[in-house]
């Protein structure tokens, strides 16, 4: 890899640590918002909240590139668009089966499917190492999900099984944005699937939320500001960092990196006072660590050094063993320079 390549995949891949850490700070938001704006009957429409005011940050970004905005770039945004909304949806009514906990870490299981989906879509077949990062973090977030917590929910399989499920369209739309950025403008790209996940949210919330709780809900100042930090933050910023570090850096990197959002999310929680560590996170966290270093070592280079110091260290030995045999190859040398 050349020098300017491995400078942009270390951006790529700081871009993407930055919007985990900025997600796993929105937790902590995003759930006090949702139990104090309607009683936490109105999950959709604070996603959409969030997506327009991401959406109209996006609008003075892209306005002198809506010229370029065609039929493909169009489409390859709604539908990533679609398998984001379809992601929220599922994580959301799986909230209502099992514990916050568990939805946040079971969520990460993307980071198992994604060098999958890229090898039966793309044909990108995965390293040895890429498979071993993504099992190691795999069980990292089972042993802080079902271990690590104390909370207990009223109907778990059900919960579990729809945050699973909706693992696997976060998956898709990490290695669809992988796909999309080699043939579309990046920010209209993003654009348009921050758009469409803001109608679609919009128009759940007018169809499920409103005619049931409308008058429920109440919108106080404070929380205002956390809608705006989840909209230009968590969403808007964290959105672009997703989507332009993923310029630089594989699907399968990005979702071993963004399994920190888990360990970002229990940290501010720890931080704030609403968790308590022990050794079961400990150990998840450790693992979940652990990926990053599996991931990012070449073994292979590391294989041909070792191999290469071996080979010069049984060179010196020889020439120790036999001392004469230097000597003779510089006569050698000397008597063909005469010859010549």
């Amino acid at each position: 890899m050349e020098k300017s390549e491995r400078k942009h995949s270390l951006i790529g891949k700081l871009l993407i640590l930055s919007a985990t850490l900025v997600w796993g700070s929105s937790f902590v938001v995003l759930k006090d918002t949702l139990s104090k704006l309607g009683n936490g009957h109105f999950t959709f429409f604070i996603l959409s909240l969030r997506f327009l005011i991401a959406g109209a940050i996006f609008v003075g970004f892209c306005a002198k590139r809506f010229s370029k905005l065609n039929k493909r770039t169009l489409f390859d945004g709604m539908a990533l668009g679609g398998i984001l909304f379809l992601a929220y949806a599922l994580q959301t009514v799986a909230l209502n089966y099992t514990t916050p906990s568990k939805n946040a870490f079971l969520t990460e299981v993307y980071c198992i499917f994604v060098p999958f989906l890229s090898w039966l879509f793309f044909k990108k077949k995965p390293t040895a190492k890429n498979f071993v990062a993504a099992f190691v973090c795999l069980a990292g977030v089972i042993i802080i999900a079902f271990f690590g917590k104390t909370e207990k929910a009223s109907n778990e399989a059900l919960g579990d099984g729809l945050t699973i499920f909706c693992g696997l369209f976060y998956a898709l739309q990490m290695i669809f944005i992988s796909f999309f950025n080699e043939r579309d403008d990046s920010l209209l790209l993003l654009f348009v699937e921050i758009s469409t996940v803001a109608v679609l949210c919009l128009a759940t919330s007018a169809i499920w939320e409103f005619p049931r709780y409308a008058g429920e809900l109440v919108m106080s100042g404070e929380a205002v500001w956390k809608i705006i930090y989840l909209g230009v933050f968590a969403t808007g910023y964290a959105q672009f960092a997703q989507i332009y570090g993923q310029k630089f850096t594989s699907a399968t990197t990005a979702s071993i990196i963004m399994c920190f959002e888990g360990v970002f999310g229990v940290m501010f929680e720890f931080i704030f006072g609403q968790n308590n560590l022990n050794t079961f996170i400990i150990i998840g966290f450790s693992l979940i660590f652990l990926t990053l270093i599996i991931n990012e070592t070449d073994i292979g280079a590391i294989c041909g050094k070792i191999e290469e110091r071996k080979k010069r260290a049984a060179g010196n030995a020889s020439d120790i063993a036999d001392p004469v045999m230097p000597q003779k190859k510089i006569q050698e040398g000397k008597a063909d320079d005469e010859k010549i």
